[in-house]
């Protein structure tokens, strides 16, 4: 069963790996990420600013199973005043059909060509790297394989027969639902204390809100579990990496980073990934900051990380 965890306090030197990581490869990033203004707004008027608007889903579109009040008529007002966006989304467990499909169910208007997902940089990704042809564990659901994986039926050893799982080269994680307490937790810990594999992290989210209190860890929080222990190298596929906006680029080869807005409710993600990429940053306080607006400041200060604008939602 996957951890719930209480205190939180715990993720922060999580998060400031990932701001180190891209700070590390842009010398500029880390004056960007503090010199956002955070200047209040009302985000139909800031739309009208930009040439692309990337929405994160989770926060910004719906939070667990609510929709935001107000979101599916802002984005209907968006598609009529004829702006182009796009749900840019960490979610590796569902195709963009079927997070379409839940979107729509939840009185959106979106097309699965509306979505990009952490999911659909594997491909790609893995196509243009070292990995290229490489055997590896597969850390997800069936269904994700089906969607998502490289060539799950000649190079996922989870579908090798006997011991065939011990060939694998290095770890896909997509999702741990499922992975705590499973036989696929054994035998990854067993691979990962072998050799230190590489770890191909398509969702770099560390947590989801529970209904009853406290978060669930997700997939990177799990991939950093394996850092820490099997000092293995991690590669992050989703936001705030690299991999997912090489995605966006190839959908918009003549993207200008001055025209793109980046709308989401967490710093560590949505922001510094958008920041990374020179786009103007967005916070929407209907996420995970919905109730600690109080302490914005104080947790922009810890985290080193600023948004260039702040709205209650995309719905003001």
């Amino acid at each position: 069963m996957k951890p719930i965890l209480q205190d939180q306090q715990g993720l922060l030197p999580h998060y400031a790996a990932y701001r180190a990581h891209l700070c590390q490869a842009d010398a500029g990033l880390d004056e960007r990420l503090r010199a956002g203004r955070m200047q209040r707004v009302r985000f139909a008027s800031l739309a009208q600013s930009y040439d692309l608007l990337l929405l994160d889903a989770f926060g910004v579109l719906y939070r667990g199973a609510q929709v935001i009040e107000g979101a599916p008529a802002a984005l209907a007002a968006l598609r009529q005043a004829g702006r182009t966006w796009r749900v840019l989304s960490n979610n590796a467990s569902q195709s963009p059909e079927q997070l379409a499909r839940q979107l729509t169910g939840m009185g959106f208007s979106i097309h699965p060509s509306e979505l990009l997902t952490s999911g659909m940089a594997i491909r790609p990704f893995v196509a243009a790297s070292p990995f290229c042809g490489l055997p590896y564990y597969w850390v997800g659901t069936t269904d994700s394989m089906a969607d998502y994986g490289v060539e799950p039926e000649r190079l996922c050893v989870n579908r090798w027969p006997g011991d065939g799982w011990q060939q694998a080269r290095y770890i896909l994680l997509c999702s741990n639902r499922g992975y705590y307490g499973s036989p696929a937790q054994t035998q990854v810990e067993w691979l990962l204390d072998r050799q230190p594999l590489p770890i191909l992290l398509a969702n770099p989210d560390l947590v989801t809100p529970e209904r009853g209190g406290g978060v669930s860890v997700v997939a990177g929080y799990t991939a950093a579990q394996w850092v820490e222990r099997f000092h293995c190298e991690r590669i992050g596929l989703g936001k705030p990496f690299a991999p997912l906006y090489a995605l966006l680029r190839h959908h918009f080869p003549h993207l200008e980073p001055a025209r793109c807005l980046m709308v989401g409710d967490t710093l560590d993600t949505d922001i510094l990934g958008g920041a990374a990429q020179g786009f103007a940053t967005c916070l929407t306080l209907s996420g995970a900051y919905a109730e600690r607006e109080e302490e914005l400041e104080a947790i922009c200060a810890q985290r080193g990380i600023r948004a260039d604008f702040v709205v209650r939602s995309i719905a003001d």
